[in-house]
């Protein structure tokens, strides 16, 4: 029998002994330390080495490629089709798989791309030529898993997820049922952890969109989309089918959209859910699931949170017997809440109150809520002719989307009924001018409308982690009154938020109310701006100055005021993107503002600060860009286009210039040209910031750009950017 310790009692080598010569040439790993790593006897050095933590996948490639002078594999972008031209059983056993093929040439992603036996054996398998591209064990193993068995990718998602108490309310009759075997498959164990995992995130909808490269689940958090997960191409169908059968829709017709509801219970918790499918052109479908959670709907109007006198104007709205009240604003807004809450608020129970909707959101005890119908001809207009023959006191429409609506809803308010209902307009006073657009004639408007409601949702401030600023570090537009009070905070961003800065939403709000002298302009086609105008003398607020009330009183930010809101900071429709009327005080002592920009050559030439000119066509990311470098320290000034642009260089100096790509008149590549076509400018710094990618980085680089950035950029690498940019041109 052999000694002990003799050769024959040697642990056989591992099968890529070869990687650790490999890391130790390439000084990735020290002998010594590698000789630490096999006497431990591991399963591979690849993953001793990984363990250990002295190099890391993509170390590890870069030395093979350079040694065995093979490419590095992206799987990341690898077709299922392509994939399957080998059998599955060769790719588990040998670890590999197919990048892409022609007639003569298979390219192959492997560990081990120096193994002649294995490029042999697959060149017989497949009838081509091999060519071995590196890749990393584990990124093949997981590749591996999701193109041919993907519900072991699915199990490993479901598995970093926290554990789902998600069990579906059946709102049918009970009926003797077959259990559905999709239930128990891995599918369904996903998306009850996803409503689940939604629920608890607070989400109001979660979006399930087919793309090239896989499946993405994003949430909508507080209004903002963030991106949670992505699954393999191939199991998308599998979700949507699974989420149609949790909603009851037809899992065999993809090719129209569908729309359902379901209720669930998360944690004990009743959740209804809202489903809506449409089929993405040769991708599949794309599936939203609305997240309608009682324990959100703000019941009343002191749930609002609003300004005491914004309160007041509210209450005395609601406080007619007859007339129409209407909320605007877009979708997502909140318009809904605040028609809940007010039909919360005139629920005393001596009242017949009737509501008509699409959907039908949340069930308010006491009150008759009928459901629109399009398929089955039961419309708004149709809806509320039954309603009036049931006695109501208060209706509350849902939308008024056409002159048939319009026309029933007005001829209801003059006949002795309260009207509640919506309209999709940018502020109160459009509102108007939209009826008007719908056919219905102005005297009966001026007769019937009481007030309207515009209103926005702004993200609040994180209590756990906002800062506070001083007043200084504003833009002149925004700051308080030297003689108000006010607690000025930013949003920084931790654990308690996720990292946005931001957690919950409020709301901010433009009410104008119609008194007798409003009727009258009403009545006489006056424009928007007049009807402002006289609004503005009997209490109306602008959602700028509402959006201010929320900055002073440290609720929200500037950078979340103008996300939303934009360049509405003075009055009237005609207001946006015009700055501030001329200086006068609003309600509540609410100052107008300076405009908020000014051209170039305005800025005081002796000025010692850094100049930037920022030339985008999008107000909006004009105001951003000027309020984030301001507060750096730097003297903004903007152009809406390339020729506004050019000129304001010659009108004064420039130090640096943000540019944008897609602008009217001449586009970012034409400023660029034109630039360094001219002798004084041709050594202008530009960082050019688009909503473009792809080649375009590499085109206005060669143009003589310092930098490329995409939208939406962060505030902190932008400012980071212009430093830099000013460092290299020595101009900080």
């Amino acid at each position: 029998m052999p000694e002990p310790g003799s050769a024959a009692q040697l642990p056989p080598p591992l099968r890529d002994q070869w990687l650790a010569a490999t890391l130790t040439d390439a000084k990735l790993v020290a002998r010594a330390t590698m000789a630490e790593l096999l006497e431990a006897g591991p399963p591979s050095v690849w993953e001793a080495a990984l363990r250990a933590g002295v190099v890391t996948d993509q170390q590890i490639l870069d030395a093979i490629s350079i040694r065995f002078k093979v490419p590095v594999a992206e799987l990341a972008g690898v077709e299922p089709r392509v994939a399957t031209l080998l059998p599955e059983n060769i790719a588990r056993k040998y670890q590999v798989i197919a990048l892409g093929a022609d007639d003569r040439l298979i390219r192959i992603a492997t560990a081990d791309p120096r193994d002649l036996a294995l490029e042999q054996t697959l060149a017989f398998v497949t009838g081509r030529d091999v060519m071995f591209l590196a890749a990393a064990p584990e990124a093949l193993a997981k590749k591996i898993d999701e193109i041919y068995r993907p519900e072991v990718a699915v199990n490993r998602l479901v598995d970093g997820l926290e554990p789902s108490t998600v069990e579906t309310v059946d709102e049918t009759p009970a009926i003797e049922t077959v259990k559905d075997p999709t239930l128990d498959a891995p599918m369904a164990r996903l998306v009850d952890a996803m409503i689940a995992d939604a629920v608890r995130e607070g989400a109001s909808d979660i979006h399930c969109e087919p793309l090239v490269e896989g499946t993405s689940i994003r949430y909508r958090l507080d209004g903002v989309m963030k991106e949670v997960m992505r699954l393999p191409a191939s199991a998308g169908p599998a979700l949507v089918r699974r989420v149609k059968i949790l909603a009851r829709l037809d899992v065999t017709d993809p090719l129209h959209p569908h729309d359902g509801r379901s209720a669930v219970r998360v944690d004990g918790k009743q959740i209804d859910l809202r489903v809506s499918t449409v089929p993405v052109a040769r991708r599949g479908e794309k599936v939203v699931v609305r997240i309608l959670d009682k324990a959100n709907l703000r019941g009343t109007i002191a749930d609002l949170e609003l300004a005491p006198d914004e309160e007041s104007l509210l209450l005395r709205l609601l406080g007619h017997r007859e007339g129409i009240v209407l909320v605007t604003g877009p979708t997502g807004s909140g318009k809904t809440t605040t028609l809940y809450a007010a039909i919360t608020h005139l629920k005393t129970g001596r009242e017949n109150i009737v509501t008509v909707e699409d959907p039908v959101e949340h069930d308010i005890p006491g009150v008759s809520q009928l459901q629109v119908s399009e398929a089955q001809g039961f419309t708004f207009a149709s809806a509320l002719r039954s309603v009036l023959r049931q006695d109501p006191d208060i209706v509350l429409v849902g939308e008024i989307r056409d002159i048939e609506t319009a026309t029933i809803a007005t001829q209801a308010s003059l006949s002795g009924h309260l009207v509640l209902s919506t309209l999709h307009t940018n502020d109160a006073a459009s509102a108007i001018t939209r009826l008007r657009d719908l056919g219905v004639d102005g005297f009966k408007i001026a007769s019937a409308l009481k007030g309207v409601v515009a209103q926005r949702l702004v993200r609040r401030l994180c209590a756990e982690c906002a800062v506070a600023i001083e007043p200084t570090e504003l833009p002149a537009e925004a700051r308080p009154p030297a003689d108000r009070p006010a607690t000025i905070r930013r949003a920084v961003g931790c654990k308690a938020c996720a990292g946005p800065g931001y957690k919950g939403r409020m709301a901010v709000i433009e009410i104008m109310p119609v008194d007798e002298r409003g009727a009258q302009l009403i009545g006489g086609g006056a424009l928007p701006d007049a009807l402002v105008a006289a609004a503005r003398t009997i209490g109306m607020g602008t959602l700028w100055e509402s959006g201010l009330r929320r900055l002073w009183a440290g609720d929200s930010d500037l950078a979340e005021i103008v996300r939303v809101l934009g360049e509405h900071a003075g009055d009237g429709p005609s207001r946006a993107g015009q700055g501030v009327p001329e200086t006068r005080s609003g309600p509540a002592g609410l100052p107008s503002a300076a405009p908020p920009t000014a051209p170039l050559e305005t800025v005081p030439q002796h000025s010692s600060k850094t100049r930037v000119l920022v030339a985008d066509d999008d107000r909006q990311m004009r105001r951003l860009i000027r309020m984030i470098l301001e507060r750096e320290g730097y003297e903004v000034a903007d152009a809406a286009d390339g020729l506004d642009a050019l000129d304001a260089i010659e009108g004064g100096r420039v130090d640096l210039m943000i540019l944008d790509l897609d602008m009217p008149r001449l586009d970012g590549m034409g400023v660029l040209e034109e630039l360094r076509a001219r002798v004084l400018t041709s050594s202008l710094p530009v960082i050019v910031l688009t909503a473009r990618s792809g080649e375009a980085e590499a085109q206005v680089l060669d143009l003589g750009a310092q930098d490329f950035l995409t939208k939406p950029v962060q505030p902190a690498s932008l400012s980071a950017r212009v430093r830099a940019v000013l460092r290299r041109t020595k101009m900080a």
